[in-house]
């Protein structure tokens, strides 16, 4: 029996519809194995990481000297080892203070986090006495009572203060354990130990075999030479210049943030300023919020120094200060549209990685991540030129007048 018409149509979208979810369930298995396999080797990864963006920073130095007749190995020593006595220098400078004001906030967090919530239950008290004043009760007009309205407002204040007072330890606890889950692993003592000694020696390898790398890494696609695979390595080498210019741009902006900062810090006399200041540059690399979880501790550090909501007032406004100043003039002038996303774009990205990838690794390579899809959509969807109806491309017949009649 031969299929009608009809019968051949519906099996073919039966079919191309079972082949749609049968590859988008092994695309979706497959994205699970990754993301759980890049979960498990973060304490491996995140040291290769840093380790690959200390190199894309440090390339154009080695370039530099390699333009000075100094050869490849030669460029890379001289840049090594200038970065680690710099490196050390900076250090041992700042260790004395460094360690001991870590110490002496390690030690002190918990009275500082006690007095903030003292000092924040106090205000939510004096806002419930404030909302039962008796200038609420007080009516406009004898036939129109405002009772109702005085008793929804001190209700009203009440159950959002019952909601804050029961909410913020919550908030602190889980912004919390995103740091520790964040950068408890890596910066553990066995973790942090073993990064120091990680990052230098893949740094030093990534620096010296970086060219060989760039120039020969398309060589070792499990693919003969085609079309596709010139199409493969365009693409890769237009993400990885997206990944150059972001961290090399973000690097630099970053390090001016912590400055500004610490120094706004010193002058408000703020404990533990250099530290903060230390932190926005190194976590500065995830954008916006790197510098957010540097601000909640030195919100917390300012009420329970101070006893007022001036100086967590005056702190909040310094970091957002210098985040306008980031966002206006300094981003644009050093990043500049190298990347080309939305600061929505942005805080999205580095929340969702952060929650795919989990933790470090997650944020700092949001915005690349975020990028290299960016640039899929735009090569193949975006930019793509829309199909042409080739009969739209045939030119119009010529009508042929008629032959004149003899006459």
């Amino acid at each position: 029996m031969v299929p009608s018409l009809f019968q051949k149509k519906t099996l073919w979208a039966a079919i191309t519809a079972f082949s749609c979810v049968v590859i988008f369930a092994v695309v979706a298995f497959a994205g699970w194995l990754i993301v759980s396999a890049i979960s498990y080797l973060q304490p491996v990864l995140i040291p290769i990481a840093i380790s690959a963006i200390l190199a894309f920073l440090l390339d154009p130095v080695v370039r530099l000297l390699e333009k000075w007749r100094f050869s490849r190995t030669w460029a890379v020593l001289t840049v090594f080892f200038t970065v680690v006595l710099f490196g050390a220098t900076v250090i041992l400078g700042l260790v004395p203070t460094v360690s001991h004001q870590a110490g002496v906030l390690a030690r002190n967090m918990p009275a500082y986090t006690a007095k903030a919530q003292a000092l924040f239950t106090q205000t939510l008290e004096q806002v419930r006495h404030l909302s039962q004043k008796p200038w609420l009760q007080k009516q406009t007009d004898p036939e129109t009572p405002v009772d109702p309205i005085a008793n929804y407002i001190s209700s009203t204040v009440d159950n959002g203060i019952g909601w804050l007072q029961k909410e913020v330890p919550n908030m602190a606890v889980a912004t919390g354990g995103f740091l520790h889950r964040s950068v408890g692993g890596f910066l553990g003592v066995f973790g942090f130990l073993l990064s120091l000694v990680l990052v230098p020696i893949f740094l030093f390898f990534f620096l010296k075999e970086g060219r060989a790398i760039s120039r020969n890494w398309s060589k070792y696609l499990p693919m003969r030479a085609s079309p596709l695979k010139s199409e493969i390595v365009s693409l890769f080498t237009e993400i990885n210049r997206y990944l150059i210019n972001f961290f090399r741009g973000q690097l630099l902006v970053s390090l001016v943030d912590g400055a500004l900062i610490a120094v706004c810090l010193l002058f408000v006399r703020l404990e533990f300023a250099l530290i903060i200041g230390l932190f926005v540059g190194i976590l500065g690399l995830i954008p916006y919020l790197g510098v957010l979880i540097c601000w909640i501790p030195a919100v917390i550090i300012a009420a329970a120094q101070f006893g007022d909501w001036f100086h967590p007032l005056l702190v909040t406004i310094i970091f957002v200060c210098v985040n306008q100043i980031d966002g206006l003039f300094i981003a644009p002038k050093i990043v500049g549209e190298s990347v080309g996303l939305h600061p929505l774009t942005v805080i999205i990205s580095v929340l969702a990685w952060s929650l795919i990838l989990g933790g470090l690794l997650g944020a700092l390579l949001a915005v690349p991540l975020t990028a290299s899809i960016k640039v899929l959509l735009k090569r193949y969807f975006w930019d793509r030129p829309a199909a042409v109806d080739p009969k739209l491309l045939e030119p119009d017949p010529v009508e042929t007048p008629p032959p004149a009649n003899p006459a």
